[in-house]
């Protein structure tokens, strides 16, 4: 029996699918993953095992109709070539996005396996439509439950990239390696992989307001802004990126950022309790609902973009110290370290 996974287009959809064909090939199960020639996944071919593939695939939803003709020619000749490539005994995991749509079709078609894993509290269109057919569904968020029902519906959680769970270190000794005072808290600020401008000048509001030890990972998009807005602000250290993410989050105290599904994983992870400011316009207003999930467990705060004034943030900030290890507990709650191999398990039982 053969795995076909496919997840792609974005970190939050490739990572977690990366997790599972590991997982596989450490039990030696044969796997074919499909991803988009587009997509992040590109960038990271070689760590990807097994067989693999790259299609011209396109979003369909939100673009003109010229568009969504070229995402149907996408998906049609993504089903042609992997009718040749997918053959035999197979069964499929996808991860939601338009990237998935090729193999999805091609699974139900083939009349074999269909799996789905939906990452956010409301589903994907994707998933939405795979969800009838599907022999399973692995979710991260119990309010998916809304839309997903079922005995085969498992909470399975979000896998996390082992790159970060592997380096841990203790609060001190992390604030140390990043330049900051060991001995002071740290706060890290961050919108998710291309930043976020709102949040990037709330950062060096509250460090210039408050004193306290900020770092900021702002996207590479508004960086150079940033720099020239934190001029004289002591306190803060500001990143584009990092790559070291599994040191940034050791040595965090507090995080105030986006609510995507691989953010909040990351920071149950580390057990990182945070301030949520979702991004106001995510489909479905996921991140809202996600964040949602968080502060009902006890683990964080969530507050609208519009309601966020600074003093607002600051007394929401200092609330989470005050109970820092009680969040700190309690974020930690939602995490699934074992999510990978309880994925591929249900699936090879079945």
């Amino acid at each position: 029996m053969r795995l076909a996974v496919s997840g792609g287009g974005t970190g939050g959809h490739f990572f977690p699918a990366l997790e599972v064909l590991r997982e596989a090939r450490e039990r030696r199960v044969e796997t074919f993953f499909v991803g988009t020639e587009r997509g992040i996944e590109r960038d990271f071919e070689g760590e990807i095992p097994g067989e693999k593939v790259f299609l011209e695939t396109y979003p369909l939803r939100g673009v003109p109709f010229k568009e969504k003709l070229r995402a149907l020619r996408g998906f049609l000749r993504g089903l042609s070539l992997l009718g040749s490539r997918v053959e035999g005994d197979f069964r499929s995991l996808v991860f939601g996005g338009y990237s998935s749509v090729p193999l999805g079709l091609h699974t139900l078609l083939r009349r074999k396996p269909l799996f789905i894993h939906e990452q956010n509290s409301v589903p994907s269109m994707t998933n939405r439509s795979f969800y009838p057919f599907s022999r399973k569904v692995f979710i991260t968020f119990e309010h998916t439950r809304r839309f997903f029902r079922g005995d085969h519906v498992i909470r399975a959680g979000l896998p996390v990239r082992r790159e970060l769970t592997k380096v841990r270190m203790d609060r001190r000794s992390a604030r140390e390696a990043l330049g900051f005072d060991p001995d002071s808290p740290l706060l890290l600020f961050m919108g998710g992989s291309q930043g976020a401008r709102f949040l990037n000048t709330l950062a060096v509001d509250f460090a210039r307001r408050t004193g306290a030890q900020v770092l900021l990972l702002s996207g590479n998009l508004d960086y150079e802004r940033v720099v020239e807005i934190s001029k004289g602000v002591k306190n803060l250290k500001a990143f584009p990126f990092r790559t070291d993410m599994g040191l940034v989050y050791s040595g965090a105290d507090v995080a105030v950022c986006r609510a995507g599904a691989g953010t909040i994983s990351e920071l149950s992870a580390f057990r990182v309790p945070a301030l949520f400011i979702p991004y106001p316009f995510a489909v479905g207003d996921h991140q809202f609902y996600n964040a949602k999930e968080i502060e009902d467990l006890g683990g964080g705060f969530v507050i609208r973009q519009e309601e966020a004034s600074l003093d607002k943030v600051i007394a929401l900030v200092d609330r989470i110290f005050s109970n820092l290890k009680a969040m700190s507990e309690a974020v930690g709650s939602f995490a699934n370290p074992d999510s990978a191999k309880l994925i591929l398990d249900s699936i090879l039982e079945d």
